[in-house]
């Protein structure tokens, strides 16, 4: 079978509504998708786990408490330039050890199997926030020799959806803001001890980060979008993907292809954390044996420039990476490849990345994605010439790994 992005597309459509976890369309929309993989000739497991919605109750903490010490700072400040120091110099410290918090939060957020040891970050973590059950799902053919020397790709999307009251454009901005504004306060009023002439744009930059805060601790999460951008359209792909090489024998004992569509990767990446956990071993015995490669489809379908997320963190340096494929692929094809890069944004190739594993996300940018996360992101704003370019390159990638063109 030839590909056909329009088949794709339709597939998409097919779930394009709205399905948060916990909303029990994710788990309808689950089982429409793993019906579709077993007409295909895969065979489907649902590996359940558990996570908390720790990492955002992190998040919220993290930002009311930047917020005060911009305003302990202020009240500081009235007795003398340098008591406002120390609150300021809190903040700072704060604002360089976000990234390790929420890392370690992120990973520890999801349940450990019933017979694992639970640490106590990880207790505490799964006891913040609201408790959910899902699953993700994993699928292999039926027919395949399972040959450990072979080269591994894992084709990866998420099948749940989000909603949020402020449109992207906004959070962005706004949370760029609240970063750099808090960087220039802390830093204007630790110079502005000694220089008090600094004071004023110190206040500047505080007012910035408060108005900007404020909005960002009342994001939440609703399940008003119909996702079909953010991600039914990977999902479409990543389907219409697995149906042809379900036919392609020329690539059967060259590559081993797992189908993984993941769930709760809206909140905080639930579903590639819970399943790195649960089959490390696994991935590193395959990494080791024929090689492993991660490829994460997230938002391909819009009439807009292919993207890759996450080069930087790829394993191999060298044209051999994951990285280093998709960028030749796109050279053949003469698709225009552009590097996404955006403090903070959340993609399931992370979690395998964490580990040392060979794992990027393709993502699609165009003016319909602005409407992600809203009730605006329906099927009408998918575009054929999204899945087209997503589509040949993946394939693309997948002949090079099959007859070993590294």
């Amino acid at each position: 079978m030839e590909f056909d992005a329009e088949v794709a597309l339709s597939y998409a459509r097919a779930i394009s509504r709205p399905r948060q976890v916990g909303s029990g369309e994710d788990e309808k929309v689950a089982g429409e998708i793993a019906a579709r993989l077993e007409q295909f000739g895969y065979q489907v497991e649902r590996q359940l786990f558990q996570f908390s919605t720790a990492p955002t109750w992190f998040l919220q903490l993290e930002i009311l408490a930047g917020l005060l010490l911009i305003l302990m700072t202020g009240w500081a400040r009235r007795y003398g330039p340098w008591a406002e120091a120390l609150p300021a110099a809190m903040l700072l410290l704060l604002l360089f050890a976000i990234g390790s918090i929420n890392r370690m939060v992120e990973a520890n957020s999801v349940a450990p199997d019933p017979d694992a040891l639970v640490s106590l970050w990880s207790a505490m973590c799964l006891r913040m926030g609201t408790r959910h059950a899902t699953a993700n799902l994993v699928a292999i053919r039926r027919d395949l020799p399972d040959d450990p020397t072979l080269p591994h790709l894992y084709l990866v999307a998420h099948y749940d959806s989000k909603s949020q009251w402020m449109p992207l454009a906004v959070r962005i901005a706004l949370f760029t803001a609240a970063i750099l504004g808090s960087l220039s306060f802390a830093g204007l009023t630790l110079l502005g001890s000694a220089r008090p002439a600094l004071a004023f744009a110190a206040n500047v930059a505080g007012v910035v980060v408060v108005g900007a805060g404020l909005p960002l601790l009342f994001l939440g999460a609703g399940n008003a979008s119909p996702g079909a951008i953010d991600n039914a359209s990977g999902v479409g792909l990543v389907l219409h993907l697995a149906e042809c090489l379900a036919q392609r024998s020329d690539l059967f004992g060259k590559l081993r292809v797992t189908v993984l569509l993941t769930s709760a990767e809206e909140l905080t990446l639930g579903g590639a954390f819970a399943f790195v956990r649960r089959n490390e071993d696994r991935l590193r015995r395959q990494a080791k044996a024929g090689g492993l490669y991660v490829l994460n489809l997230d938002g391909p379908g819009v009439d807009g420039k292919l993207y890759m997320v996450g080069e930087e963190n790829s394993r191999l340096a060298s044209d051999a990476s994951l990285a280093g494929l998709v960028r030749a692929a796109c050279s053949e094809l003469r698709v225009p490849l552009g590097r996404f890069s955006l403090p903070g944004a959340m993609f399931d190739h992370i979690p395998f990345a964490r580990c040392g594993f060979d794992a990027v996300s393709l993502i699609a940018v165009g003016g319909a994605s602005w409407a992600v996360h809203t009730p605006g992101d329906s099927a009408d704003k998918l575009h054929v010439r999204g899945f087209e370019q997503a589509g040949r390159v993946v394939l693309r990638v997948i002949e090079k790994l099959a007859t070993g063109i590294l």
